[in-house]
């Protein structure tokens, strides 16, 4: 019986990955914000300075402008921040 349960649960944890993937970034982001899972990701800045971030997502939404936000905790930095999903060049789970 174990071992179906943990098959089971390898075969969902590994459709929601590929569903999250498939949805790209949004769904990659959501995927982890739901998981708690952090991702590591390449940003880029307004001012055009590139860095590489490890985060762990708390919210995904819509501004009033149109862009969609990540609001999550920047390891980096040691601080929440804000991301521009449009500035975000690479992402993956880590």
């Amino acid at each position: 019986m174990r071992h179906t349960r943990r098959t089971i649960r390898a075969a969902l944890a590994n459709t929601r990955a590929l569903a999250a993937a498939a949805c790209g970034r949004l769904g990659l982001l959501r995927y982890a914000t739901e998981t708690g899972r952090t991702v590591l990701m390449g940003y880029v800045k307004e001012d055009g300075t590139a860095s590489v971030r490890e985060v762990a997502p708390e919210k995904v939404w819509r501004s009033e402008a149109g862009d969609w936000c990540l609001r999550a905790a920047c390891l980096l930095r040691g601080e929440h921040r804000t991301f521009r999903v449009g500035r975000i060049t690479a992402l993956e789970t880590a």
